[in-house]
């Protein structure tokens, strides 16, 4: 039966794309930039699955370290058995630099640097998470939430929400909504890759990359139904003032079924009819798992 259950882990990854193509004149970018000193991470947990989410558009692991420290994607959780190393999102844009040339930028979450050693991956905003906390915005844990959220100070009058939301949690179904039995939230951004001669937003010419701000919401429910399944929403903003008019995103997934010492014999496949993408290993056998297949 065991065999049978372990087909049902199921990683939900969704992206929206807002905003890209042509600005109109109104829009005002903002001026929320991203800083590799605001890294953080929590463990999504709140059903049969766990895993680390990282503030940088990363889940699972950076590398090989222990599983108490960073969890690949672990089914059942707390057995050891795991099933995906990480998860990663990457965007791109064709643009012409100041002097007129076409580039094809590529935006990545990690491990990437410039030759002084600066950041140039995605990057967390700061004011998603409570000052001094070492963990991102967790729906579960009141501490981590900052003193008020940043994407909601423009507030309708008459909605009975104070600017900011101070106190309550910015959940994707609204104030204070717990629909799911765990969610993680977060904001990051890609200006720090500054490898061209373009600048997205005209209005700071400091700003680099393509002038992208993301929204990352983990969320996990414990309903039979889905408590096998992790939900990955990847919103994306042009936050900048040029227009994207050729963009593309990937979502990686790097296939670990079985764990360390038995990945090497880990099969990916896919069907593109379907929109689906699986793992699996060869002989249904590793170490870490003992008899379990």
């Amino acid at each position: 039966m065991k065999q049978v259950l372990k087909l049902w882990l199921i990683l939900f990854l969704m992206f929206s794309i807002q905003g890209l193509f042509a600005q109109n004149n109104h829009h005002v970018p903002s001026k929320e930039r991203g800083d590799p000193k605001y890294r953080r991470k929590a463990q999504l947990e709140g059903n049969n699955v766990r895993t680390t989410i990282f503030n940088f558009g990363h889940t699972g692991r950076t590398g090989a370290v222990p599983i108490y420290e960073e969890t690949p994607y672990e089914w059942p959780k707390n057995t050891g058995e795991v099933y995906l190393a990480q998860t990663t999102i990457w965007w791109g844009a064709e643009v012409k630099d100041i002097n007129g040339e076409r580039q094809r930028i590529v935006i990545v979450d990690n491990g990437r640097t410039s030759d002084q050693g600066k950041s140039w991956n995605i990057e967390p905003c700061p004011g998603y998470f409570a000052p001094g906390s070492n963990s991102i915005a967790n729906s579960v844990d009141p501490s981590t939430w900052p003193p008020f959220w940043p994407d909601k100070m423009n507030i309708a009058p008459g909605s009975g929400a104070k600017p900011g939301w101070p106190g309550s949690w910015n959940g994707y179904f609204g104030r204070d909504k717990f629909n799911a039995d765990q969610e993680i939230f977060y904001r990051a951004s890609d200006d720090r890759y500054d490898n061209y001669l373009y600048f997205p937003d005209s209005t700071d010419l400091t700003r680099h990359g393509l002038g992208i701000l993301m929204d990352v919401r983990a969320m996990a429910w414990s309903q039979i139904l889905v408590s096998d399944v992790v939900y990955l929403l990847h919103f994306l903003t042009n936050d900048g003032t040029q227009d994207l008019n050729k963009f593309a995103v990937t979502l990686g997934v790097a296939d670990f079924v079985g764990g360390d010492g038995d990945s090497q014999d880990d099969i990916s496949e896919y069907d593109l009819l379907n929109d689906i993408m699986w793992s699996r290993d060869a002989d249904n056998k590793a170490p870490t798992f003992g008899k379990d297949p």
